[in-house]
């Protein structure tokens, strides 16, 4: 399966920067090669001796200039855009047990935007998204220590600061610093999730010519937008994994066997979202606004047996109770490019009951229950089928996971 994917996963990168470049005729294309060395910032494996590894990268990368006449590349200056393919040697970590780490295979999308350019030398930044392929899961009677990721598929998100050397009309070389995360967003469990922060170079060839001072003092009016206020509806849809459940088998001292079985059952409960934004759009790129969000959670049957287990019966009959439906108030930004923005919202309860609260809970990460929440992902509109949207967006507590969500919504 793994040798199927990277096969599969190199034939789809070829193929699609074949056509780009095609596409494109050579115009305002690049190819990058890549290393980066990163290291588990949160060292919270106690087996673990080692904490570093190798990531290897190869992008396609899309130059956007002022021959395009495009408002929103010039409100951005001129970003660059990337297809790639990743390799990070997860498997470099060492344990002193048996627990092994397996490595990880990416395809993302980049999006660089260069704040500073010069003849010689641009600082900017970078933010990648993509999906990770994970040939190891966790596996309580061969691979116990390998409770950091358990599904095969994984999202993966990156953002840093990038600096760059110009080597005459066609080269580059360049460093970063990033942060990188991969999590499968409770599609199972155990999900402690990989985060990492490191450095890297890369190497750079451009098919056409880089002359900085195309890009400078092209005055371009901006009229793609109306200023005032924006109004949306959406019904989101997303599927979480109980980290009560999986406390409670663990708290069962069951043997290896029975609690690989009862683990890789458990099951994924539907959860569901009705938000409503009020935005002010005051900028070509940028609308700021307020959200409320109605949530309801499928699984506080589920929840409440689990408590009993983990917390006691004491517990669980002096604790606020266990309603399915949250109430959320949010800060809510959005950045445009076309028809496609990057939603944000950070968000406090002012209604919530999901039992067992406060230092117990928190003691073993249960997600379940967090006081603050925090939503990011992507909206693409489609302003000829009256204004409606899709959506697709990470839920979490104190910047971990709670679900991945799936949206439909319409501007009114």
């Amino acid at each position: 399966m793994e040798r199927f994917f990277i096969k599969l996963a190199t034939v789809l990168f070829l193929l699609t920067a074949g056509m780009a470049v095609h596409a494109q005729k050579k115009e305002r294309i690049s190819i990058t090669a890549h290393s980066w060395y990163g290291v588990d910032i949160e060292q919270k494996r106690p087996n673990s001796t080692s904490h570093g590894y190798m990531t290897y990268e190869a992008t396609v990368d899309f130059h956007t200039s002022p021959a395009d006449s495009c408002i929103y590349a010039h409100a951005f200056g001129y970003p660059m855009f990337s297809i790639g393919f990743s390799w990070a040697r997860a498997s470099e970590f060492k344990f002193s047990d048996r627990t092994k780490f397996p490595d990880l295979y990416t395809l993302f999308g980049a999006f660089e935007r260069t704040v500073i350019r010069g003849k010689y030398i641009s600082l900017g930044y970078i933010l990648n998204f993509g999906v990770t392929y994970n040939p190891d899961r966790y596996n309580p009677a061969e691979n116990p220590g390998n409770n950091w990721l358990s599904s095969p598929v994984m999202a993966y998100v990156g953002a840093g600061a990038v600096a760059k050397l110009h080597l005459g009309k066609r080269w580059e070389i360049g460093t970063d610093i990033m942060f990188r995360h991969y999590s499968n967003g409770r599609l199972r469990l155990p999900n402690e999730a990989l985060n990492a922060a490191g450095a890297g170079i890369f190497a750079r060839y451009r098919l056409d010519d880089y002359d900085h001072r195309r890009y400078k003092n092209i005055p371009i009016r901006s009229t793609a937008y109306k200023r005032g206020m924006e109004y949306a509806i959406s019904l989101g849809f997303g599927v979480h994994t109980c980290m009560g459940e999986f406390e409670a088998i663990r708290k069962e001292s069951l043997s290896a066997d029975e609690t690989k079985e009862r683990v890789s059952g458990l099951k994924a409960h539907p959860k569901l979202s009705l938000s409503f934004n009020a935005l002010y759009r005051y900028s070509l790129k940028h609308a700021t606004g307020i959200g409320i969000d109605l949530f309801y959670s499928s699984n506080m049957n589920e929840l409440e047996r689990s408590d009993r287990i983990v917390y006691g019966d004491e517990a669980v009959d002096n604790s606020p109770g266990y309603d399915p439906f949250s109430l959320g108030i949010s800060l809510v930004h959005q950045v445009y490019w076309r028809n496609l923005a990057v939603h944000i919202a950070v968000g406090a309860y002012p209604y919530r009951r999901k039992g067992v609260d406060g230092a117990e809970a928190e003691a073993i990460d249960d997600r379940e229950r967090g006081r603050h929440y925090e939503k990011a992902g992507l909206r693409y509109h489609f302003p000829k089928f009256g204004n409606t949207f899709l959506g697709f967006a990470v839920k979490a507590h104190s910047f971990k996971s709670e679900y991945l969500e799936f949206s439909f919504g319409i501007k009114l």
